[in-house]
């Protein structure tokens, strides 16, 4: 088990306390992967997690803290592989936007990743609370992203990063549904990997300020 950033004041200071929420977070995810967020109820949760309904609502007494608490145990994840390819690009941009790229292509070929994050998609285009907590992991995840387009390209000013590094997360967020763990064109998720990498550090190098602004002053096509 992770450790865990955002730790429940008052119920998860203790060594225990932790314990049971993490055992309560394995046991939620695990119901949104296999049975989707409809069917995640607090009494599925708590038998998941071997306590009792009263134990997990001293926890979490509604769903969305157990949402807001699932998310950020998943980011944490992430944000410590990201902090691991961070330190092993030597202080490289390129190097470190190459590791960031193929590390998440890669990653959408998980069976908790190709489930997880879609089911969470879903959830958010019903849910205002979902949608945001969503946008603001995804804001989280851009942050590498940005540090090394920043570094790479630096005629682009900070709003300009943060879109390039919005276009890149999207893009390889998109591919989950044919590359991701059994879907069609899972076989072929590295060469998707190499692909995406030599795109998009291209676009990087390249892409200018005027290309940006530009395409927004564009009439669209009719």
């Amino acid at each position: 088990m992770n450790k865990m950033r955002n730790i429940r004041k008052g119920t998860g200071e203790s060594r225990r306390g932790k314990e049971t929420i993490l055992l309560i977070l394995d046991s939620a995810k695990s119901i949104l992967i296999e049975e989707g967020y409809s069917k995640l109820s607090m009494r599925k949760v708590a038998l998941g997690a071997q306590i009792s309904v009263g134990n997990l609502q001293y926890y979490y007494p509604n769903k969305n803290d157990l949402l807001k608490d699932m998310l950020d145990h998943s980011i944490d994840e992430f944000m410590d592989e990201f902090e691991r390819l961070r330190l092993g690009a030597n202080n490289d941009p390129e190097l470190h936007l190459k590791s960031i790229i193929n590390f998440i292509v890669l990653d959408l070929g998980n069976p908790t990743t190709t489930t997880f994050y879609p089911e969470l998609w879903a959830l958010a285009n019903h849910d205002e609370y979902a949608d945001k907590l969503m946008d603001e992991i995804y804001a989280w995840v851009r942050v590498p992203l940005e540090d090394s387009i920043m570094r790479l390209n630096p005629t682009l000013n900070f709003e300009q990063v943060q879109k390039v590094a919005l276009f890149i997360s999207s893009s390889m967020e998109g591919m989950t549904m044919f590359v991701g763990h059994g879907k069609v064109w899972n076989d072929s998720i590295q060469h998707m990997a190499n692909i995406a990498t030599m795109s998009f550090l291209q676009l990087v190098k390249n892409i200018t300020p005027e290309t940006i602004e530009q395409a927004s002053l564009e009439a669209p096509l009719r």
